[in-house]
């Protein structure tokens, strides 16, 4: 009797497909969402406020994306090279300061758009 050999749960292939579809789908229901968000505000730019919000939370998912294929860059394994991306302690190192920049200047900029946000829906309400 032989043992049954491991296998992997979900290729990387397969992830990066159900990835593109989550991204495109994502990107188009953000866009639809905030454009159902404009039809219940009073404010007269409500459709540009709406289909700009929408759509800058639409780009989250790209950059997912985009985060996803860098973070495989930066992991792979060239044996030419002698390099295993996966198993260095400054590629580590190194994903974890750009996930924690690329999270740290989201959250900026959505603060800085939130704040311009509510400071453009106050001035409609007037």
């Amino acid at each position: 009797m032989q043992p049954e050999l491991m296998r992997e749960i979900i290729t990387i292939e397969a992830f990066d497909k159900w990835l593109i579809v989550f991204t495109v789908f994502g990107f188009i229901v953000s866009i639809a969402a905030g454009l159902l968000w404009a039809k219940k505000l009073t404010h007269p730019k409500r459709w540009l406020l709406g289909g700009l919000t929408g759509m800058l939370l639409g780009f989250i998912f790209p950059l997912i994306y985009a985060l996803w294929r860098f973070y495989l860059w930066r992991i792979r394994i060239e044996l030419d090279r002698d390099f295993i991306g996966l198993h260095r302690f400054d590629v580590l190192i190194g994903n974890l300061l750009i996930f924690i920049f690329v999270g740290a200047a989201i959250g900026l900029f959505l603060r800085v758009y939130i704040h311009w946000l509510n400071c453009q829906l106050s001035q409609g309400k007037r």
